[in-house]
């Protein structure tokens, strides 16, 4: 009964990324070049945050908080495609975060035994290397291409 909502929600959310994928590309290059391109820098943000918080809200209330996913899984996507092009980048972040997710979920059965962990406790397993390696790594990473 609750699955329409999300899809409403999360569809929403996804279509307006997809528009947003040419701003986020120009602001790459900072606001000044990106309002010189013809950006209106504040629209963008502001749509930024409206499309982030609808598809935060929507799985968050519908999977429950699975933080690390929604850290680790696009600066895996980044360092996998070895560019920040959002053209890019949206697909293949949105196809890993589906695999991480299910690879943690399978993660949540404990062999041998009828106990299930929570999600929460095994995202932290795959998140937390990928966020230290970005962290401890970051002037050595290059994104751009």
């Amino acid at each position: 009964e609750k699955l329409p909502w999300f899809v409403i929600f999360a569809a929403s959310g996804l279509i307006g990324s997809i528009f947003l994928i040419k701003p986020l590309n120009a602001l790459l290059l900072g606001e000044s070049y990106a309002a010189n391109l013809g950006v209106r820098v504040k629209r963008v943000r502001i749509a930024i945050l409206i499309c982030t918080g609808i598809l935060t809200a929507a799985t968050t209330a519908f999977c429950g908080p699975i933080s690390f996913i929604g850290l680790a899984v696009p600066h895996i996507a980044r360092l996998l495609l070895g560019t920040s092009n959002h053209k890019q980048l949206l697909p293949v972040t949105l196809i890993s975060g589906a695999c991480v997710a299910l690879l943690c979920n399978m993660l949540t059965v404990v062999p041998g035994s009828n106990a299930i962990l929570p999600l929460n406790a095994v995202t932290p397993l795959i998140g937390a290397p990928v966020i230290i390696y970005v962290i401890v790594n970051r002037k050595n990473i290059q994104y751009f291409n």
